[in-house]
This record gives structure tokens, C-alpha cells and sequence, in this order.
């Protein structure tokens, strides 16, 4: 026996590389349909694109603006998102993916979020659908999909921030061997580093590196002379990003800067002058890995053996 379904007429324009339809994909694009009728001003499911041969799940008008919806439940390359959002945009279509469950059952990567993941709400998110759930979105500090993140929460976890970071330096990994050089030039240890560069809250995401090498970088940059957004942006070209396709890394590495600037300015480490970010205190470096923990849990370590 056969579920409704929908079919396209024999020989009629179709994607060529359309997959095949499962029962949830179905449910979840009509689920979709009946949600954004009500909440857009038109609501297109299935349209084909002549000028570029696609046909995405559904498009969606708010006023004069387009947006193109693929609702994703099975895996996918890079190479395909790629060029089905490549074409998209061919048209001046903002594009959305929706992941159906089947990305929900296991944790996502950082390279799979990368792929579909969107500037929602100022941060980086992708959008989810449950058939009892609902349209949800999930921000990248919680990559495993398990609950929904509404606000920026404090990260309590200085101690094994550093506790990582000794055994990075212990190891001699290599993804630090840029910086540990650079610092020792100027005779101070990766180690040391003032507790400022160890982020109080999580940053958008999208790095390929640890985060404290970034925030490290434009101290150092800062302890020199003030620097305009578009110096310390410069800075953020400088080192490995994720592969986006909705966005373009530059709008994610914009939007990284502000979030950490806003986060030192709160601390009172720098402060603004027009487009000038000055810093406002002289840095604490530490010698060894004792003396910065003393500083931080405020305890005599003199005695410890």
C-alpha cells in the first residue's frame, strides 16, 4: 500500500539529484508548511527553480524577501550543500536548513554544524525539527543538540581551562608551537597567560584552534597600541576557521570579535574610543603554573609539595 505522497509528472523538470522521500522527510516538510503559513505572507512547497534546475523544500515570503528552506533529515556532502546553496544564491535567496531527527540522535560535529549553521538571534545557530518539538534552534556551544540555549551562560571552569591548557604545553602539541614561540621572543610562557584570555563565557564558535590563542593574539596586539575593529579583524584571517556555507566566514569572524571585545570591555580590560579599541589596565602575566592558580582560588601554595 502507498502513503500520500507527493510525485512529480514524468518527464517534467526535476532535480536530478533529488533523493528519495522518506515517511519523515514528508511529515516534516508539511509540518513545516502548515508553521510558516501562518507566520509568513506566502509559503511555496516544492517550486521549481528553472534558472538554476533546483527545486528546493519550500520557499517562504515576508514581504519583499525570499527565503529558500531545505529541510535535511538524511546525510549530506559538503559538495552538496555547497552547490545547492551556491545555486540559491545565484537568485539573491537567503537559504535555511532545517536538520529533521535523524541529526538529533547523535552529537554533531564541528564540521557538520559548520555546514548548515546560520547567524540566528546574534549567534551562530542551526534550526532543528522534532515531530513532537516542534522549530527549534540550537547555538554552537551545544553541538550535541540536547537542549535549547536561550542565553550566554558563565563557564566555571578556569581551573581545567589551565589544568588543558599545562598539558597542551606538556605534550608539545603542535597547534600551539605558533604562539608558545611568539611569546617566548618576548620572554613569557603559554602558560602564563593572563587569566583574561581564559573566556568567563563560551564564544560564537567556528574556530579550528583553542579560543585563548585568538584572544591572546590581540591582547598582545592591543599591549603595543590601540587598534581600529579592522586591525583586529585582520587578526582574525590569521588562523584556521570552519567551512561555512550559509554565511560567509567573515560576517562569523565579525561577529566572534564582538562578542569577545564586549566580554573584555565588561571586564574592564579595554575600553572604546570611537572606532578605537584602547586597553584600559596593564596585563598580569604569570612565571609557572602555581603562581597563576594561587592567584586564581586565592590560597597559599608556598607549602605544597
Amino acid at each position: 500500500m502507498n502513503i500520500p505522497h507527493f510525485a512529480h509528472i514524468n518527464e517534467s523538470n526535476c532535480d536530478v539529484s533529488a533523493e528519495g522521500e522518506t515517511v519523515n522527510h514528508l511529515q516534516g516538510k508539511l509540518a513545516l508548511f502548515a508553521l510558516f503559513i501562518q507566520k509568513y505572507d506566502e509559503v511555496r512547497l516544492e517550486p521549481w527553480l528553472s534558472q538554476i534546475k533546483q527545486r528546493p523544500d519550500l520557499m517562504v515570503r515576508k514581504g519583499m524577501n525570499w527565503f529558500v528552506i531545505e529541510f535535511q533529515c538524511a546525510p549530506i556532502s559538503l559538495e552538496k550543500v555547497q552547490a545547492r546553496t551556491s545555486g540559491y544564491r545565484q537568485l539573491n535567496y537567503k537559504v535555511i536548513w532545517i536538520l529533521g531527527e535523524n541529526y538529533q540522535r547523535k552529537r554533531l560535529q564541528a564540521r557538520t554544524f559548520a555546514k548548515f549553521t546560520v547567524i540566528y538571534q546574534q549567534q551562530l545557530q542551526v534550526a532543528f525539527w522534532q515531530l513532537t518539538r516542534g522549530l527549534f534552534w540550537q547555538a554552537w556551544w551545544q553541538l550535541d543538540g540536547k537542549s535549547r540555549v536561550l542565553n550566554r551562560q558563565l563557564v566555571d571552569n578556569q581551573p581545567q581551562q589551565l589544568l588543558k591548557l599545562q598539558q597542551a604545553v606538556i605534550q608539545a602539541k603542535p597547534e600551539i608551537w605558533s604562539i608558545q614561540n611568539e611569546l617566548y621572543k618576548i620572554k613569557r610562557l603559554v602558560i602564563g597567560i593572563p587569566w583574561e584570555c581564559h573566556p568567563q563565557y563560551p564564544l560564537p564558535g567556528g574556530l579550528k584552534v583553542a579560543q585563548w590563542q585568538v584572544i591572546v593574539r590581540v591582547l598582545l596586539t592591543l599591549e603595543k597600541q590601540p587598534r581600529t575593529m579592522l586591525q583586529l579583524l585582520k587578526i582574525m584571517t590569521e588562523f584556521p576557521w570552519q567551512r561555512f556555507e550559509c554565511i560567509s566566514v567573515k560576517k562569523v569572524q565579525k561577529l566572534w570579535l564582538n562578542y569577545l571585545l564586549d566580554d573584555l570591555m565588561s571586564r574592564g580590560l579595554i575600553k572604546r574610543t570611537g572606532d578605537t579599541i584602547v586597553l584600559a589596565r596593564t596585563l598580569k602575566w604569570f612565571n609557572t603554573y602555581q603562581e597563576k592558580l594561587q592567584v586564581l582560588l586565592k590560597i597559599d601554595t608556598t607549602n605544597f609539595r
